[in-house]
């Protein structure tokens, strides 16, 4: 498993290489922009990171007095409870940690929040924003069809953990060997993803039956994350600099943002490690995209979708940003399956490979197999649960003018010619 691990680690290091090379030469455009994007994130991580992070102290007692004795109560460890909202490298690492009550909990915790925390606390708040309000019902459908594959993602990468006997870092660094090995029953596995599983169901109910109330909801709940995150943020700065809080309350409470003796690894050289390891992760997704795009495409059309549904899920595994800059070009059975591919397998060759890599790097395999096989079922739950909603929807959308006519037609005539004649080579 480390050898694996290792592997990824030099293929993301050349690709870093070739990508400095060519801003060198032109940063502006392909390798050499996608080299300076990886770095350039370091302050996006940073900014929701720093907020999160630093509120540690108040989070753990929240889950650890309202949501911990929940999970305690179903024999699950309470770290996963953290990271069931909170992404694992927007602070949901470093709060399941101090939550643990094993650190094959805290593993676990690391996984679920790849795929959980990653969709409550960015992905959701983020589609919300950036997508056309006409688009927030087909959001809401890949969302309900993709949060029913969390479980089945975590318990998958879980159990490949245990089955690989790996061995991983029982501290928060990206030096110390991996010397704790993971070992817990598969009955235990279960049992620790029970509330999850119960929480997801009931955010899949909830889109189902009250689709508005859900959506409202979540747009308050991004606009609340986002104002209390940048309110910490800005406090944490002006405490740096003038010891205010301090003085004039006698105590500051919040974690510090900066590395200090206590804690070599704050948002800022979390955020940091990410950004430098994605500058070689984001060269390597666009290489894939480059050269590999036309096979992935073609297997894209396979199951249905436009090219620009192909080239969504490509986007997606690096990151769902970019995948949500194409959902309004998308068709809504396209923009549905995207969606509901993403809730588990966004980021999968961008942020979350870079953090596994930096502070658990025989996870590597494991978390990989785990998303993307979570994001492919979910694939087939949206067909079966999500897309006759989303193609009556559609009917409506058109009837009532809200999908212009002619809209999608173009692109979706351009796929069922390809099938027709793919089928005729095939003949």
């Amino acid at each position: 498993m480390s050898m694996i691990g290792n592997v990824v680690v030099y293929i993301i290091m050349t690709c870093a290489v070739l990508g400095a090379f060519a801003a060198i030469r032109n940063p502006e455009e392909g390798l050499g922009k996608e080299f300076m994007n990886g770095l350039h994130t370091v302050g996006h991580i940073f900014v929701p990171a720093a907020g999160i992070m630093a509120s540690i102290p108040f989070l753990s007692q929240f889950i650890d007095s309202v949501i911990g004795p929940l999970f305690n109560s179903l024999g699950a460890d309470p770290a996963i409870a953290a990271t069931a909202i909170l992404a694992t490298d927007m602070g949901g690492y470093q709060l399941a940690n101090v939550l643990k009550e094993t650190y094959e909990g805290w593993i676990m915790a690391m996984i679920v929040g790849y795929m959980a925390g990653a969709t409550i606390v960015f992905s959701i708040p983020m589609g919300l924003a950036m997508l056309d309000k006409r688009d927030h019902k087909y959001m809401a459908l890949g969302v309900m069809s993709g949060v029913l594959t969390i479980p089945i993602g975590a318990f998958i990468a879980s159990c490949l953990t245990l089955l690989f006997n790996t061995k991983v870092r029982a501290v928060i660094d990206t030096t110390s060997s991996s010397t704790y090995e993971f070992a817990l029953s598969y009955a235990k596995i279960l049992v620790n993803l029970l509330p999850l599983l119960i929480f997801v169901v009931a955010i899949a109910a909830g889109l189902k039956f009250f689709p508005k109330a859900m959506i409202s909801g979540f747009m308050i709940f991004g606009k609340v994350m986002d104002a209390a995150i940048k309110l910490v943020l800005v406090f944490s700065i002006v405490e740096i600099f003038t010891g205010l809080f301090s003085t004039l309350f006698g105590v500051w409470g919040f974690d510090p943002i900066m590395a200090d003796k206590e804690d070599q690894f704050r948002a800022l050289e979390t955020a940091g490690y990410i950004g430098i390891m994605l500058a070689g992760a984001f060269p390597m997704v666009y290489l894939l995209r480059k050269y590999a795009s036309t096979p992935l495409e073609a297997a894209g059309r396979k199951i249905g979708l436009s090219s620009t549904g192909s080239a969504g899920l490509l986007a997606t595994i690096a990151n769902i940003l970019a995948m949500f800059q194409l959902v309004r070009y998308m068709r809504p059975k396209d923009k549905v399956i995207n969606i509901s591919f993403a809730v588990c397998a966004a980021f999968l060759l961008g942020d979350h490979l870079s953090f596994t890599a930096n502070f658990q790097p025989n996870l590597i395999l494991p978390v990989l197999i785990g998303k993307i096989s979570a994001g492919v079922i979910a694939i087939g739950l949206a067909y079966w649960l999500s897309v006759p909603t989303a193609l009556r929807l559609e009917e409506e959308d058109r009837a009532n003018g809200t999908i212009r006519p002619g809209e999608y037609l173009e692109e979706e005539g351009a796929v069922m010619e390809e099938s027709a004649s793919a089928q005729e080579t095939a003949q």
